[in-house]
């Protein structure tokens, strides 16, 4: 074990009695916009979900985490132990402490396997000469409990022909019974793709069989892709993934960075796409992936690389998504949330609402035209089969606002819309998740309060919140 401490790379190992506190208490300030129901830090920053698994009868859901404050620092992995994603208990810690993570432990995924789980994942380092990256893909083994076991390193380069930018192995088990995993990967050309490694089992050296590809897919200006996930999904084939460097367009791909999918038929490592589509549409969300023995349950992060918040100030920075249940139908995903509410009651879509801001608000729209003005400032309309999201009134950061302040999402023909608020934070699900967009929000000492264009009676119901067990 080892104690890193240079800076912003800094293990848990390092820290001074009560450094964490101190920052909790900070945390704690923040009065306006910590949510109630979303998966979000104790302190400091979250992205990435990672390691998403179900036990059998329990889910282990980890995520990217930096302690210290509300910067991409050193990544450890956050572990939290669910059977209901209402209730929440805590499994090690996945710490950077050996040479082979001297960086940070970054993304990737897990597998069960005899009986135990099996996580892989990047292990970021610098090479002291010249501060090269090398990246280090390894394994950390769980029991079911949580505890940590072991962790060792099965690849210590990246693979000739690809540069340093070579991360989050997502593994799986064959029909054959082997261990493979997708790897996001950067060519020596600086073009973006997927590897596919694989093993007879743990002990096994992990082969290089090539790479993914997915066909009809524009990689033109993509440098990387990141966070590949592979599995199948209603009788079809589907990659996730998170192409960077694709340009912006006026109603898809908005953002900096965007998380795709693509459906088809895979055959030798060549993925035919029946259909390729971006999973959300809204202003922050990134890294989704799927929790491995489930009936495919998704998370995301609720962020975006490069981005600044104004939690920033209360030393916390992002959230995961709330668990999405996905499946197949008319060719693509479809999205709906797993959440807990009360019992739906009428209410009017005009003036004050008691508790908007952690409600969840039904709204049959039945395909006419509206505007929806919540809390005063944040914007929602829909016509012409397009849905707009609109933050420019809420408070920004100069990042959020480099990228604009306002969202499409194309919807031929809406009928409804799900709207789930906790506190700086939507999802919205449109048509019961044929299209979604989540997005931050940051109104300080907001109304709960909505308007609407025309009169509008919704259904709404209290959103549970979860709970937390010695965190």
């Amino acid at each position: 074990m080892h104690i890193f401490n240079q800076g912003k790379y800094k293990n848990l190992h390092a820290q001074t009695e009560g450094e964490l506190e101190a920052v909790r208490q900070t945390v704690l300030s923040d009065q306006d916009f910590y949510p109630t129901y979303h998966l979000a830090p104790k302190t400091g920053l979250f992205n990435d979900p990672n390691g998403l698994i179900f036990d059998g009868e329990k889910y282990h859901i980890f995520a990217q985490w930096f302690p210290y404050d509300a910067i991409h620092g050193m990544k450890h992995w956050a572990h939290f132990i669910t059977k209901d994603f209402q209730t929440f208990d805590r499994g090690d810690l996945l710490i950077p402490d050996e040479l082979f993570e001297s960086h940070g432990c970054y993304s990737g995924g897990a597998i069960l396997w005899e009986d135990q789980i099996v996580a892989f994942y990047t292990g970021n380092t610098r090479r002291p000469s010249d501060n090269a990256r090398i990246p280090h893909q390894n394994i950390a083994i769980f029991d079911k409990s949580g505890k940590l076991l072991e962790k060792r390193c099965i690849i210590d380069k990246a693979p000739e022909g690809y540069t340093e930018h070579v991360r989050d192995p997502k593994p799986y088990v064959t029909k054959e019974g082997k261990i493979r995993f997708v790897l996001g990967a950067q060519r020596e050309n600086l073009t973006g793709t997927c590897l596919v490694y694989e093993m007879d089992n743990l002990q096994d050296t992990p082969r290089l069989i090539g790479e993914l590809l997915v066909q009809d897919f524009n990689n033109e200006h993509v440098f990387m892709w990141e966070c590949p996930d592979l599995f199948q999904l209603g009788g079809k084939d589907c990659f996730v993934w998170s192409p960077q460097g694709k340009l912006r367009e006026a109603n898809r791909f908005q953002n900096n960075y965007h998380a795709t999918y693509a459906l088809g038929k895979l055959t030798d490592n060549v993925l035919v796409a029946e259909s390729i589509e971006e999973l959300d549409y809204g202003f922050d969300f990134y890294a989704p992936q799927t929790v491995q023995n489930s009936d495919r349950i998704l998370f995301g992060w609720v962020g975006l690389p490069d981005l600044t918040y104004p939690t920033d100030e209360f030393k916390w920075h992002s959230m995961l998504t709330m668990p999405r249940q996905i499946s197949v139908e008319n060719g693509a995903i479809k999205q709906r949330p797993i959440v807990k509410t009360s019992t739906l009651q009428a209410v009017e879509l005009s003036g004050e609402i008691a508790n908007l801001d952690t409600s969840y608000l039904q709204i049959q729209v039945e395909n006419q035209p509206l505007d929806l003005t919540f809390f005063g400032q944040l914007q929602l309309s829909y016509a012409n089969g397009k849905v707009t999201l609109d933050r420019s009134q809420t408070e920004q950061t100069d990042w959020m606002l480099k990228f604009d302040s306002v969202r499409h999402c194309e919807v031929e023909k809406l009928e409804r819309i799900d709207i789930y608020f906790d506190r700086s934070v939507v999802e919205i699900f449109l048509n019961g998740g044929e299209k979604v967009m989540t997005s931050r929000f940051f109104i300080r000492q907001r109304k709960n309060s909505v308007t609407a264009s025309r009169p509008m009676t919704a259904k709404i119901a209290q959103v549970m919140p979860i709970h937390l067990l010695d965190i």
